[in-house]
C-alpha cells in the first residue's frame, strides 16, 4: 500500500515540529555526549508522534510510539557523536552531511512504521 498524500506531507511536518522546534537548546547542545538529553530528546519526540498518531493508528499508535523511540535513539545516539567529532575538528562539510543522512533514515523509518501498521 502506498501512503497517501497526506500522510507524507504529515510526516515532514510533525518530524520537523518534533525534531526540531520541540528540542531544546540543552538536549541539542548535550544529546551527543549525555544519553539522559538524549533519552528526552526522544521521548517528546515520540509523545508528540504518539498524539499525532493516535487519531490514525488508534491503539497501534502505541506500536508507533515504541518503534519512533527505539529507531530515533539508536539514530541520533551515531549521528549526533558522529556530528560532534566533525564539527570539533572543523569539517563542518560532514557534519551537515551527517546531519543530512540522520534526516533520510528519520524520514525512512517513520514512512515504513506507517505502512507497516496502516
Amino acid at each position: 500500500m502506498i501512503l497517501n498524500e497526506f500522510i507524507i506531507l504529515s510526516i515532514l511536518a510533525v518530524h520537523y515540529l518534533a525534531d526540531f522546534v520541540m528540542q531544546t537548546d540543552m538536549q541539542a547542545r548535550n544529546k551527543s555526549s549525555n544519553n539522559r538529553y538524549l533519552a528526552d530528546h526522544v521521548l517528546v519526540y515520540s509523545f508528540v508522534w504518539f498524539v499525532f498518531t493516535v487519531p490514525i493508528l488508534e491503539w497501534s499508535a502505541f506500536t508507533f510510539f515504541v518503534v519512533t523511540f527505539i529507531c530515533h535513539f539508536c539514530t541520533d545516539y551515531v549521528t549526533s557523536r558522529m556530528v560532534k567529532k566533525y564539527f570539533a575538528t572543523g569539517n563542518t562539510h560532514g557534519g551537515f552531511n551527517v546531519i543530512g543522512l540522520d534526516q533520510i533514515l528519520h524520514y525512512v523509518q517513520l514512512y515504513m512504521t506507517f505502512r507497516f501498521l496502516l
